[in-house]
């Protein structure tokens, strides 16, 4: 059985992204709400405070609890923030899978395995190029 996990990179962007938004955000309260410095302040401290809850604890919660494996007989994807959630499908189900790579995903992890079965498909978010290979090759 191998065990694969989400490619810490994407983590990276997102949080850095996550936090420019509410720079950006930020910037914009400030130039068109500058009269109203109540509503200025506290929509900062909303901008802000979602961007250290999402990019600083949510995130790395997911990343962190998400794992995939893949045995012989089967793949699993166990994945969840608060509640723990496991995905399981069948080898011999597998009817095909689709790969989708963003620009630059072999440097920062944006590579998806989507898998179609009999009756739905996993999705297999964040992957590393090389782990994306691996996959493709065993399915």
């Amino acid at each position: 059985m191998r065990k694969y996990t989400l490619k810490p990179a994407a983590l990276y962007v997102m949080a850095v992204l996550i936090f420019a938004l509410a720079g950006v955000l930020t910037f914009l309260t400030v130039r068109y709400l500058g009269s109203m410095k109540i509503l200025m302040f506290v929509l900062i401290a909303l901008f802000f405070g979602l961007a250290v809850i999402f990019g600083a604890i949510l995130l790395p919660i997911y990343f962190r609890r998400s794992v995939i494996y893949l045995s012989a007989e089967d793949i699993t994807f166990h994945t969840g923030i608060i509640f723990l959630r496991r995905e399981q499908m069948k080898l011999s189900a597998a009817q095909y899978i689709t790969r989708v790579s963003l620009p630059l995903g072999n440097f920062f992890g944006f590579n998806f395995l989507v898998i179609h079965g009999l009756g739905g498909s996993m999705v297999l978010p964040f992957l590393s190029a090389k782990d994306c290979d691996e996959i493709e090759r065993q399915l």
